[in-house]
């Protein structure tokens, strides 16, 4: 489905195919609308599951569709949001026991991760391409991952398009259903936001159907990982391949790991959150981590600093006297906030806290990275990249925002 487009066709409720109504389908802010006469005589907030037949899309069910609007008149009119969107070209798809074992995504963040600049070299007459297809294998669930990267074509009377396209392909040991499948490419789009900085919306999510052997696709808004505020580290895929056996290995399979990454990863992929309250975020990763990896049995975060306190230093470039004081001051700027103790004198500013967090969360990266081994290549671009945004960026803002009116 084209999402600058309208659709037209048929939809009926499951127990009254009888009862056919026209619809208009449309998209509007990355969410798929149904306008149609096609209502309930009894008063609902929503549908559990409407079917349908669209021109130039084949048959669709959808779930869970919630009334955004509704009219009554000569005629009734509503306006349908499906959670979730179900396409086949020849059948209905039947979601209450919907499994299967292969599934495909397309996402274009893979491109940029790639960085390959495809082009046509005129003296040889030939077009300069990049074509991957790496499989990875979680062993332990029974997981075989391929990265694609390819080009697709398409085509007009008097022009010729070529793209690059990304995708992430699953093929499992057992089958899972929808909601099974979501969550494993989530947790791909996880390693995406920690090695590449973020992810985007897919543009197809299709799976293989276990009854027909035809390709199916499955819609929704992806909200969950898209929607990144802020960058971590860019790496290109051809640098990293080598260490994402580890890290794929370590988010599939490693509780630990997925914990503190889930921790990690909630600065990165929530909207228009305060600078004390990122900040809040972060201690909170950081102490989640130093319970499960430090061996100190006593929670104390003072202790977890200093037991850290050579990776602040590489990271922050902290002095050692710098040192002798930065974990109190931690402690008391994380009480004032959480446990709103007003007295706590000399805590950090709102805008110490911003940089703060962000130093906190190239150290957690830093150290759950070296708790699977990855290379120091690759341990070395998170220091440089936290070095760029702790010292140099930190250090330009301030010129940056200093008031004139107000007296040093």
């Amino acid at each position: 489905m084209k999402k600058d487009q309208k659709y037209y066709g048929q939809v009926w409720f499951a127990e009254k195919e009888e009862k056919k109504e026209f619809c208009v389908l449309y998209f509007q802010d990355d969410d798929l609308f149904i306008e149609t006469n096609l209502c309930s005589k009894r008063t609902v907030y929503k549908e559990p599951q409407i079917l349908g037949v669209i021109t130039g899309i084949g048959y669709i069910t959808f779930i869970d569709c919630s009334i955004q609007q509704s009219s009554s008149g000569v005629a009734e009119m509503r306006m349908y949001k499906p959670e979730y969107t179900f396409i086949g070209s020849n059948h209905l798809i039947n979601t209450v026991d919907l499994k299967f074992k292969e599934f495909s995504i397309v996402n274009d963040t893979i491109v940029k991760w790639v960085n390959f600049y495809t082009w046509y070299d005129s003296l040889e007459e030939k077009l300069i391409k990049k074509e991957i297809k790496d499989e990875y294998k979680i062993e332990s669930k029974g997981i075989q991952l391929t990265v694609n990267h390819y080009l697709q074509y398409s085509s007009k009377r008097t022009e010729l398009h070529i793209s690059n396209k990304g995708s992430i392909s699953f093929r499992l040991k057992e089958p899972v259903d929808v909601m099974e499948a979501i969550e494993l490419y989530d947790k791909f789009q996880k390693v995406l936001q920690l090695v590449y900085g973020g992810s985007m919306k897919f543009s197809n999510f299709s799976f293989k159907c276990l009854s027909c052997d035809g390709r199916k696709s499955i819609y929704y808004n992806d909200k969950k990982l898209t929607k990144s505020t802020h960058t971590f580290v860019h790496t290109d895929y051809e640098k990293t391949k080598k260490e994402l056996p580890k890290i794929l290995n370590a988010v599939y399979s490693n509780t630990n790991f997925q914990f503190c990454l889930d921790k990690l990863l909630e600065n990165f992929i929530s909207k228009h959150s305060s600078h004390p309250k990122r900040f809040i975020n972060s201690i909170s990763a950081f102490e989640a981590f130093c319970k499960i990896y430090s061996g100190i049995e006593k929670y104390n975060l003072t202790k977890y600093i200093k037991n850290y306190k050579s990776i602040f230093k590489l990271i922050g470039e902290i002095s050692d006297d710098d040192l002798k004081v930065f974990p109190n001051k931690i402690v008391r700027s994380r009480d004032y906030h959480i446990h709103s103790n007003l007295g706590n004198k000399d805590v950090f500013s709102d805008y110490d806290l911003l940089y703060i967090s962000f130093l906190f969360d190239f150290v957690i990266a830093y150290l759950l990275l070296s708790e699977i081994k990855v290379s120091k290549s690759l341990l070395e671009k998170y220091v440089m990249h936290g070095k760029s945004v702790f010292i140099d960026m930190k250090r330009t803002n301030e010129i940056l925002r200093r008031n004139p009116l107000i007296k040093p």
